[in-house]
């Protein structure tokens, strides 16, 4: 049985059954005036426009069918099911005078619908508005789990300072991290599991579980522990702390109260050495790793120290008496040089001066304001800072940067990081694997036992490899890092008869200068 909801000298539109129905029998209604026609009818939607408009200027008197009549309350519900939206399709007075039927109404649909989480309440008592899509409940959304957190002893940064007390200059540096059998080296608190959510109709959602870290050690000089619900890293032995491969490991250290002399003859030391005395006149110290002089008063008249893959502190300086010989493979740290050959791999930094020396790094770095470069010969591959140069006695100093090609260590750099980066890739995949096998410690047999070693000493060589890698882009860096393509910087006055060359473009300074000269284009810049 049809109902009529609207008519006039045009038309007349009917709902039947849900759906509404038009009987066009005369033409020249305005079609725009439509919605107007059915201001007061929220309920109705005509969702057949075309078949309307057809109609509308047909004027055949044909019934058809154009829209449909909507609920007086709708229910909508998101696809996760995480938001209930309600619309009432009803006018705004109509509301108002029959509110708490409305209110029941909502709750009814809301119980068919089986929302019963996060109602918002306070939006039935004063909220409701008709006409509107209103958020009417909204589920609760899963903690996710907070992963593992690793902590690892942080080492000493290795930058010297130079301090004054009014009586004498000091050079200082925390050079070597010395820990006892027993020192806490790192900890990795557990993972977390995180708190469930809830749709709005009650259903659980589960969180993500926090994912596990690895401790990455050496099982040979660090213990593991758990300790108060973590699991804590402690040094198995005396020694220092370094990380080789991606792995925190307690080195072997060989530490000389006094000096090294006739006593202890001339050492040579697979690991790192601290001489808390000074080195006697025509004796040599070797190590693999790091040596440290920590005698203020330096050392003089030495044969030779050396650092076969390390870096070298002489906390007092050195006096070489044209004889001595320093070299490491990265770094070397002083007070002064005077009359000594000085060579590292990476840079050489001197606090005071460095008098009638060799010297020959990829940067020589004496402080900016009183590092004092006289006489000698420098030989730097990119930079050569001082705050002076050469003296007032005009004493011939040679200054010689050997330069780079900037786009050529550019290109090399890009190239190392596609390696880089796919090796990193690898590892994540091993590291995956690693914690797989970790999982079933204890339950593997002697085939997955062999797996699980190979596996781990492959992860280790890749580990060596990227760290390699690492140590490489960060010198390449640091030449990106000069002016030009090579680079001389003068903080404070560079006397007369100072000779400078950089990537064979010769300058004699005869006047006293101050600034940067670097090569750029075949060419000597100053500024």
């Amino acid at each position: 049985m049809s109902m009529e909801i609207v008519s006039n000298e045009f038309l007349i539109l009917e709902e039947e059954n849900g759906s509404v129905f038009a009987t066009v029998t005369k033409k020249g209604f305005p079609l725009l005036m439509i919605n107007q026609l059915l201001s007061g009818f929220p309920r109705v939607n005509l969702n057949k426009f075309m078949v309307l408009k057809e109609a509308i200027e047909t004027a055949s008197g044909e019934k058809v069918e154009v829209g449909l009549v909507k609920a007086e309350v709708e229910c909508i519900l998101s696809k996760d099911l995480m938001t209930a939206k309600i619309r009432l399709n009803c006018l705004q007075e109509d509301l108002a005078g029959n509110n708490d039927k409305y209110v029941s109404n909502i709750l009814d649909l809301l119980h068919y619908h089986n929302v019963r989480e996060g109602i918002k309440v306070q939006i039935l008592h004063s909220g409701l508005e008709a006409g509107k899509e209103i958020i009417i409940a909204t589920g609760t959304e899963p903690i996710n789990g907070e992963d593992a957190a690793v902590i690892y002893f942080k080492r000493s940064d290795r930058k010297p300072k130079i301090m004054e007390d009014g009586k004498a200059n000091y050079y200082e540096m925390n050079f070597i991290d010395e820990v006892k059998k027993g020192d806490w080296l790192g900890e990795k608190i557990p993972p977390k599991d995180g708190k469930p959510g809830k749709t709005v109709t009650g259903d659980f959602i589960l969180p993500k579980p926090g994912k596990n870290k690895k401790l990455f050690y050496d099982h040979k000089t660090i213990g593991e522990y758990e300790e108060d619900g973590k699991t804590v890293l402690r040094a198995l032995i005396d020694g220092v702390v370094e990380f080789q491969s991606g792995k925190i490991v307690v080195g072997d250290h060989l530490v000389i109260d006094g000096d090294v002399g006739i006593e202890t003859g001339n050492v040579d030391f697979i690991g790192s050495i601290t001489v808390k005395g000074t080195v006697m006149d025509g004796f040599t110290v070797t190590a693999t790793k790091d040596i440290s002089i920590m005698s203020e008063l330096g050392i003089s008249g030495i044969n030779r120290l050396e650092s076969k893959t390390g870096d070298i502190f002489i906390k007092g300086g050195i006096f070489g008496k044209g004889q001595s010989i320093v070299t490491a493979a990265r770094n070397i740290y002083l007070k002064h040089a005077n009359e000594c050959t000085l060579e590292a791999g990476e840079n050489i930094h001197i606090g005071f001066y460095s008098l009638g020396s060799v010297l020959r790094a990829k940067n020589i770095i004496a402080d900016g304001t009183k590092g004092k470069l006289i006489g000698g010969v420098i030989e730097a591959r990119s930079k050569v800072t001082a705050g002076i140069i050469g003296n007032k006695m005009e004493r011939k100093t040679v200054i010689q940067v050997a330069g780079f090609n900037r786009e050529k260590l550019k290109a090399e750099l890009d190239e190392m990081l596609m390696e880089y980066k796919q090796k990193v890739m690898e590892v994540e995949k091993l590291k995956r694997k690693l914690e797989v096998y970790d999982s079933f410690i204890g339950q593997l047999n002697s085939s997955q036992n062999q797996q699980f070693e190979e596996t781990r000493d492959y992860f280790d060589a890749l580990m060596h490899s990227i760290f390699t890698f690492e140590e490489k882009r960060k010198s390449i860096m640091e030449m990106l890092e000069t002016k030009g393509e090579g680079e001389v910087f003068i903080g404070q006055i560079a006397f007369p008869d100072t000779q400078l060359e950089i990537k064979h473009l010769r300058k004699k300074l005869n006047s006293a200068t101050k600034g940067t000269f670097y090569a750029e284009n075949n060419n000597l810049h100053y500024e």
